[in-house]
């Protein structure tokens, strides 16, 4: 059994990168078993458990923690992610005046959960939340925006690179994917 707890801490994202291939390779390749501490999810091999203060909030692969997260904990942990606190009645969750699905959630306090993907800026349709860019943030090959809506909720939108947008643009946010979760008292 090889133990690892955070090799990879204070290594550059290039070496990271390099070191995470050859791992994986030797992983492979000898087929031990290997507890590998991280907080980088990128990091992960075939099965990850997320701990909360001690106890385990979920197990499972990759895949399966990255597309189905068991609670409002675990989106943020894993990466950028917009967070709008609502209500739920019926249902479904209400923000700046959209009716957002909130299956197997129960009524009251809520949080809708989105990636910076899992919005769209549309600059010229309604339809979605209307909205006011606020700040472009440029990286290498990407672009994402901060938009602000009417009740003041700032939320980050990933963006095509080539979009042609500044900051003071009007236009719409759309919600693509969306998670909702009864907030924890």
């Amino acid at each position: 059994m090889l133990l690892l707890d955070e090799p990879f801490g204070a290594l550059d994202a290039n070496v990271r990168r390099d070191l995470r291939r050859w791992l994986r390779e030797i992983h492979e390749e000898l087929g031990i078993t290997t507890l590998f501490v991280t907080h980088d999810q990128e990091e992960a091999l075939d099965r990850v458990v997320i701990l909360n203060e001690g106890k385990i909030v979920q197990q499972g692969t990759p895949e399966e923690i990255c597309h189905d997260p068991a609670s409002a904990f675990i989106m943020p942990f894993l990466g950028d992610t917009n967070v709008i606190e609502t209500t739920v009645n019926r249902g479904r969750a209400a923000f700046d005046g959209l009716l957002v699905d909130a299956p197997g959630c129960a009524d009251g306090p809520a949080e809708i959960l989105l990636r910076p993907n899992d919005l769209a800026w549309a600059p010229n349709e309604a339809g979605g939340i209307p909205a006011t860019i606020s700040r472009v943030l440029d990286r290498p090959g990407s672009r994402r925006l901060v938009a602000l809506t009417p009740s003041g909720q700032a939320l980050e939108v990933d963006a095509e690179p080539d979009l042609m947008v500044a900051r003071s643009s009007q236009g719409y946010l759309k919600i693509l994917r969306s998670r909702v979760f009864a907030r924890e008292q």
